[in-house]
């Protein structure tokens, strides 16, 4: 069932006019199909002998939505230090209330349009300092709503930045402790510091404890390897994980928001597009059907890798990274990718090996990328008109920055993949 987007208020609606509209790509349905029905045959068969299940490289819609009665939301703010960035990316504190009252306000729309009654309590979780501190000091919190965790039939956390680290680390605690042995567990993983900030930012930016961030950029770091082992556990258990990105993020680039080495048919990958900053364009469109192959089990190629360096945002005027949380449709996201799809159990993560970017990358890594996504078998067959409204975008396409006239340069090539008339 597709959920009709929420009724603005009259505030909104005004601002709306005003503003030109956010966008989160891509489009939940277009992702999964629903669910096959067996013949009647294999059900019977299934009465006899239980066939052998097969690991699915992608989830599909189910035919009706999961019901659930009792749910919990829990927000988990980031962290930045410097009063600098904190003028520039806003302040941390107070933005956990806001994550778990918006996750419980979607939570309740998705309930609604459902025609399921449900109760929903939410769960603000503030506390500043590294990850590892932040995680032994939230739980001390958390163990305060134990009950209402335990009692739940669903639940979901909303999180930003350094938060997204510590939330999956809490969460994967919660399952190692049996509070969630049997509820669905759906994670907004919002703007997540995953492979560290853009590398080429400089140190003195972020000191102090927010220096550990530039720790998740080397995979064999102490608090990289405990980030891993915590995603194992929360994905073997079944937990959905939203990964969603802000296409002109100023402090995280998209290969590490969306984090793009790791594997595994229950992450969701999205990018949030600012109307205020990105007409819906080619390139915000192209970002989005990369992360649609992501979640079809299909590689990008490395495209989203070769495209994160041109889309950062300014450091210095951007709100790319902050704008994101704000934005109702990432928490719908979350709530439909949780309560609306198949199970696909047994399947290992699976992680790549990951390096910084250079300064001098070669710039034909990201025509040959382009080339290889334009080429997959699914994207020629099934995805083609996609693929010809994608080429016609990349004609209508005027970048005015420097940069991106370059990225345009670069795909000129894709012309040739054209269909010869």
């Amino acid at each position: 069932m597709k959920v009709p987007p929420p009724i603005p208020t009259p505030s909104q609606a005004k601002l709306q006019r005003i503003c030109p509209p956010n966008h989160v790509f891509p489009d939940f349905d277009s992702c999964y199909n629903l669910v096959e029905s067996p013949p009647l045959f294999c059900k019977l068969t299934r009465l006899f002998k239980k066939p052998a299940q097969t690991p699915k490289a992608h989830l599909f819609r189910a035919h009706g939505p999961r019901r659930v009665k009792k749910a919990v939301a829990i927000g988990v703010h980031g962290f930045f230090p410097m009063r600098f960035v904190r003028t520039v990316l806003g302040e941390p504190t107070g933005t956990s209330v806001r994550f778990a009252q918006s996750a419980a306000a979607a939570i309740k729309r998705w309930a609604e349009q459902n025609g399921i009654e449900i109760e929903v309590e939410t769960v603000a979780l503030e506390g500043e300092g590294k990850v590892a501190d932040r995680v032994e000091m939230l739980w001390k919190l958390l163990e305060k709503w134990m009950d209402h965790v335990k009692n739940a039939d669903f639940v979901m956390i909303g999180a930003h930045s350094q938060g997204v680290v510590v939330g999956l680390q809490l969460l994967a605690r919660m399952i190692e402790q049996g509070w969630v042995d049997s509820a669905r567990v759906g994670v907004a993983a919002m703007a997540g510091i995953n492979l560290g900030p853009f590398y080429h930012l400089p140190t003195s930016i972020l000191t102090g404890s927010a220096k550990e961030l530039f720790e998740f950029q080397r995979p064999e770091s102490a608090v990289s390897k405990k980030y891993i082992q915590a995603l194992r556990v929360v994905l073997a258990h079944d937990v959905r994980i939203v990964f969603v990105g802000s296409i002109d993020d100023q402090l995280v680039p998209l290969e590490s928001s969306t984090f793009t080495n790791i594997h595994h048919p229950y992450i969701y990958r999205a990018v949030f597009v600012d109307g205020r900053v990105h007409a819906p364009n080619f390139l915000s469109h192209l970002v989005g059907f990369a992360m649609k192959l992501r979640n079809l089990g299909i590689s990008d190629h490395g495209l989203i890798r070769q495209l994160s360096t041109p889309l950062a945002g300014s450091l210095y005027g951007g709100e790319g990274h902050s704008r994101i949380y704000d934005d109702d449709r990432v928490y719908d996201l979350t709530v439909r990718h949780a309560l609306e799809t198949t199970d696909s159990p047994g399947v290992p993560l699976r992680v790549d090996s990951f390096e910084l970017p250079t300064t001098n990358n070669n710039p034909f890594f990201l025509p040959w990328a382009m080339r290889g996504l334009l080429e997959e078998h699914l994207v020629r067959t099934k995805l083609e008109q996609e693929k010809n409204n994608l080429l016609q975008q990349f004609d209508d396409w005027k970048p005015t920055s420097k940069v991106l006239k370059d990225v345009k340069f670069r795909l000129e090539g894709i012309n040739q993949t054209r269909p010869k008339l």
